[in-house]
């Protein structure tokens, strides 16, 4: 376990309109003014649990060991779920258990996950809508302080929290095919797909100039596996290893999500190409 680095970084979609995200750090400065308090954003679009898991997955790992994240995007804020510590290898999250810390704790490894129940720590009053402020937000600072973990709540079995939707994954389905999930699509239209590039390419031995056929929906569509999509002329579909290592579809100056047709959720299909040249 990596002892807390005196940084919060904070993940939520509460805009930057209104005055919760400054109340949350006011917070966080009045328990600790030693610490350091981030944001990762603050645009997650309104309850969308499974998106706020992917960007704290995608953005985790850039953050210095012993960062404590707070996520708060919790549409069931008041309700009987569950407010977590949860300790990994590097890092600590701090949230609601509704799964939108647990893909990026897992990948890096669980220790520990506390429910947090010792109010000692939490802001008073404490609103019965507002646990970002008055929970989740006192205890990271009370720990970027060195408040050891064990004190704010009781150990909770690993297998109990709620997984995100949002994983790591691939279905081999023959020799030379494998099947994804779009696990997000950015404003570019650029499709991320649900496995990092470098077992994606193992798995079906394709590399770099090589050819893949992408089956999304009824359709299928050649793509170019390069390192990156500005190699290849324009409106080109391309399959490369973007920059968080993920295998992801892009248009060179275009969208691969219009040309696929591709939204959050799909499955797509990816084969080598092994008569594309011939």
């Amino acid at each position: 376990m990596e002892k807390p680095c005196k940084v919060i970084a904070f993940l939520t979609d509460f805009g930057y309109e209104d005055p919760y995200v400054a109340a949350m750090k006011g917070v966080a400065i009045d328990v600790c003014p030693d610490v350091r308090a981030i944001d990762i954003t603050h645009s997650v679009q309104s309850f969308d649990i499974d998106i706020a898991a992917f960007i704290l997955l995608t953005t985790y790992k850039y953050f210095p060991k012993g960062t404590v994240f707070v996520v708060v995007v919790d549409p069931g804020v008041g309700s009987e779920r569950k407010p977590l510590l949860i300790v990994t290898r590097n890092y600590y999250f701090i949230g609601p258990d509704n799964g939108v810390l647990t893909a990026a704790a897992e990948e890096d490894g669980i220790e520990t996950v506390i429910k947090l129940e010792n109010d000692v720590y939490f802001r008073k009053p404490i609103s019965s809508s507002f646990h970002g402020r008055d929970i989740f937000t006192p205890v990271a600072a009370w720990l970027a302080c060195g408040v050891e973990p064990r004190f704010f709540g009781s150990s909770q079995p690993i297998e109990s929290i709620k997984r995100s939707a949002v994983s790591i994954y691939m279905s081999k389905v023959s020799p030379s095919c494998a099947e994804l999930r779009v696990i997000y699509v950015d404003r570019f239209g650029n499709v991320m797909l649900s496995q990092y590039y470098d077992p994606l390419a193992k798995a079906l031995d394709i590399s770099i100039g090589e050819e893949v056929l992408i089956y999304s929906g009824e359709e299928a569509f050649k793509a170019t596996v390069e390192r990156v999509f500005s190699v290849v002329e324009r409106g080109k579909l391309v399959l490369y290893k973007n920059s968080f290592g993920l295998a992801e579809l892009a248009v060179n100056k275009g969208s691969a999500k219009e040309l696929l047709n591709a939204s959050r959720g799909q499955v797509v299909r990816l084969c080598k190409c092994i008569e594309c040249r011939g």
